[in-house]
């Protein structure tokens, strides 16, 4: 294969690498108003979740954003509280990823993820700027909001096809720094390319 052709498919792949970054940053839904039928959703958010809008439970505004309340069920605590797999209620299975610090009120009291079971309620929220989770320790009129990525949970088919190496990765979250990471190697092979491509030409 040619130099200019390996360099064409790196600069092809680092576009894309691109495009999924300025997807992952982009909005999770526009609102007019405090009900759900008054939210119109991100085509991002409609494709990794298609009944999130009937999960939707109500709306809040504060500070001038709006965040739309979901409701679900814990299924699985995965990694001592670090991948938790959660059931929207008439909605869609996701995963959370969150921070071991995070605080989460069950029943009136404040949980840690590690020490949630199966069956627990949760109450969270998606803030219109980012598909991600939102928490609050507290009334969430006031209380500070605590961000957790948030990802779709794979089928019961995916994960019983996959390898145990596969497993070990399952589920992808939705941070964004796998992606510049890629994009970082991918840039430096280009790099490399580029190289090789300068001194095939000065010894020609």
């Amino acid at each position: 294969m040619k130099i200019g052709t390996i360099t064409t498919m790196f600069v092809g792949t680092v576009a894309l690498t691109a495009s999924a970054l300025v997807s992952a940053q982009q909005g999770a839904f526009t609102a007019t108003g405090l009900s759900c039928d008054q939210v119109t959703w991100s085509a991002e958010a409609l494709r990794a979740y298609p009944r999130i809008a009937s999960a939707c439970r109500d709306v809040l505004e504060r500070d001038g954003t709006y965040f739309v309340r979901f409701e679900g069920e814990v299924q699985q605590v995965a990694d001592r509280g670090q991948q938790i797999t959660i059931d929207f209620v008439d909605g869609d299975r996701l995963t959370l990823t969150p921070p071991e610090d995070l605080s989460i009120v069950i029943d009136g009291r404040q949980t840690a993820p590690r020490d949630l079971r199966r069956g627990d309620q949760l109450r969270f929220y998606i803030p219109q700027d980012q598909l991600a989770a939102t928490f609050f320790a507290g009334q969430p009129e006031t209380a500070p909001a605590q961000i957790v990525p948030i990802a779709p949970a794979p089928d019961e088919e995916q994960v019983a096809a996959a390898t145990p190496a596969e497993r070990a990765v399952l589920p992808r979250t939705a941070s964004t720094l796998p992606l510049f990471g890629a994009a970082g190697l991918i840039l430096v092979a280009l790099g490399a390319a580029l190289t090789l491509r300068r001194r095939a030409r000065a010894s020609a």
